[in-house]
């Protein structure tokens, strides 16, 4: 059997402490930033993992640039803090596109 992208993120997610535990950081760190948005995708996207099946592969192809500017965001907004989830789910985001890497989207 395949193991899905989607699958694979969601056992790093596990092994961090849980998604209970990852939005719950979010949601703090959330309150931090006058960019709330980030932290909204963020939260609505993981979660979406536990509740349905996603094209992680499909979105982390055609969303590539904004899986970039979210890392940027990331980097940035933990430049003056050092928190664990920010660098968390800064490897999340980068392992997700390294699993794409050379795969183009067909117009």
């Amino acid at each position: 059997m395949k193991t899905t992208l989607q699958s694979k993120l969601m056992h790093k997610i596990d092994a961090f402490g849980g998604i209970d535990k990852l939005t719950t950081d979010m949601q703090r760190l959330r309150t931090l930033t006058k960019e709330k948005k980030w932290f909204d995708n963020m939260i609505i996207y993981f979660n979406s993992f536990y509740s349905q099946i996603v094209d992680v592969e499909l979105h982390a192809v055609e969303y590539h640039k904004a899986s970039v500017d979210t890392i940027d965001f990331l980097t940035e907004f933990n430049s003056t803090r050092n928190e664990e989830s920010i660098k968390f789910l800064i490897d999340l985001i980068t392992f997700k596109l390294n699993s794409v890497a050379g795969i183009r989207r067909i117009s």
